[in-house]
């Protein structure tokens, strides 16, 4: 009997406790689920974002233009909303409900990011009376900039994605202003030798002629004794804003001192490593401060923070434009949802990417790092991706619009299905051929760039 009472006990005592811990466990799964699935739609929204940023500013010939790519990424911004509210299942009237979860977007361009994020306006109520909210809007363009100040030296200096540079301040009191490209390596008079290589495209010789005028000119010209190249990172660095980064304090490098050493085109170089710095420093306090804002005045119940990038997201947010979107406490089971999504723009005129540089032979274009380029004699030539896509030829009536491609080689096989398999080389290791066809390439493009902020 004892035995009996002891059972009917552990059976009123565990069933219950089963019960719970089995609903418990679905929820949790279900949770998980649905925590997948928000991944899933913030993803294919900010794809979808990128999408129309490309779409929008490849077609558009005033891309560049500041006003005309703010509506560029404005109409952006505004089909993420729409995928994201769709991919929700939220009715068009209601989208507004999944932007107050959208702290902020992030969009990285080639010497600079904007950040779309609520702010305050001002507005009169329906008494006249002047009142004050905070809604999403797309905020002035942050350049990716230092402020040196030493002694008689007070300039900035706006960095970008590839080696192209803008300084301007005082030298010893003079005014000075002026963009182009640094380079490191020996240049011939006429552009036609670089690094030793042969240069033949029209085009690519001006960008080397320019290139080193612009070099020589931050190596050469003294102010009063005072030398541009001799410029190393103070103490004190100061970002747009005037607010110090505490990260260079003790480092004393030359950054502007283009040598073999510090190649402003190696990703290994105290160049580049200082430039990306700046950039990850600035986008990180920037966006925290947009983020926090937005937690101090949002109606919701939810601590709005910036979540930690990694390493990885930072190598691929400073490497290439790129949307970033964050999404934080949307009800998902018995937790809020907190994630960010990452998307790329491989097919833009914003920037050159040397990855994305693909080069004809023998009726195909391959990578340079295809295992049949190679073996690849002769002359060979190079463009931009977006160069082997389908180009639009607009017409006076729909009519008369039409398609075509500027390059009608096919793609490499080899190229397509194993790329990621491919051997990484410096440029230096490359045959002749190769290293010809590199440089030319890269600075053609480059000098076909357009720029927004260019002085002479």
């Amino acid at each position: 009997m004892k035995l009996q009472n002891m059972a009917v006990i552990f059976a009123i005592i565990v069933i219950p406790i089963t019960l719970m811990l089995s609903a418990y466990i679905g929820i949790q799964i279900d949770t998980a689920s649905l925590q997948r699935q928000y991944d899933t739609k913030l993803l294919d929204a900010t794809h979808d974002a990128v999408v129309a940023f490309q779409l929008n500013s490849i077609g558009n010939n005033y891309s560049t233009n500041a006003d005309s790519l703010r509506r560029d990424i404005k109409a952006s911004i505004n089909a993420f909303f729409t995928s994201l509210a769709t991919n929700l299942k939220v009715p068009g009237e209601n989208s507004n409900y999944v932007a107050q979860y959208i702290p902020a977007i992030v969009i990285t361009l080639y010497d600079g990011y904007y950040i779309y994020s609520p702010i305050e306006t001002e507005y009169k109520d329906s008494d006249g009376s002047e009142k004050t909210k905070y809604e999403h809007a797309l905020k002035p363009y942050i350049h990716y900039s230092l402020r040196y100040k030493t002694g008689n030296c007070d300039i900035v200096v706006n960095y970008s994605l590839d080696n192209y540079i803008t300084i301007y301040g005082y030298m010893n009191g003079e005014y000075i202003s002026r963009s182009g490209y640094l380079i490191a390596g020996e240049v011939a008079d006429d552009g036609t030798q670089y690094k030793g290589v042969t240069i033949t495209d029209a085009t690519a010789i001006e960008y080397y002629k320019e290139a080193k005028e612009f070099t020589n000119w931050v190596k050469n010209n003294s102010f009063s004794g005072a030398r541009i190249v001799d410029v190393a990172v103070p103490k004190n660095a100061l970002d747009e804003n005037g607010n110090a980064y505490p990260q260079f304090i003790n480092d004393s490098t030359k950054i502007l001192n283009a040598t073999t050493g510090n190649d402003p085109e190696d990703i290994g170089s105290d160049f580049v490593a200082h430039k990306r710095e700046i950039m990850k420093q600035s986008i990180q306090r920037n966006l925290n401060n947009a983020i926090w804002t937005y937690s101090n005045h949002t109606t919701l119940n939810t601590d709005f923070r910036m979540p930690i990038l990694t390493e990885e997201d930072w190598d691929k947010i400073l490497s290439n434009v790129n949307i970033i979107t964050f999404m934080q406490g949307l009800p998902v089971g018995i937790k809020e949802y907190n994630n960010y999504a990452i998307v790329t723009s491989t097919e833009n005129k914003q920037y050159v990417d040397p990855d994305l540089l693909y080069y004809i032979h023998d009726g195909y274009y391959h990578k340079l790092e295809c295992p049949i380029l190679q073996e690849a004699s002769g002359e060979i030539t190079g463009y931009r991706s977006i160069d082997y896509d389908k180009q639009k030829r607009e017409g006076e009536t729909e009519e008369e619009t039409s398609y075509y491609y500027k390059h009608n080689e096919l793609a490499c096989y080899t190229c397509i299905v194993s790329s990621t398999s491919f051997e990484k080389k410096k440029i230096e290791e490359y045959a002749p051929n190769l290293k010809r066809a590199y440089y030319n390439t890269i600075a053609r493009e480059r000098w076909n760039l357009n720029k927004l902020n260019v002085t002479e």
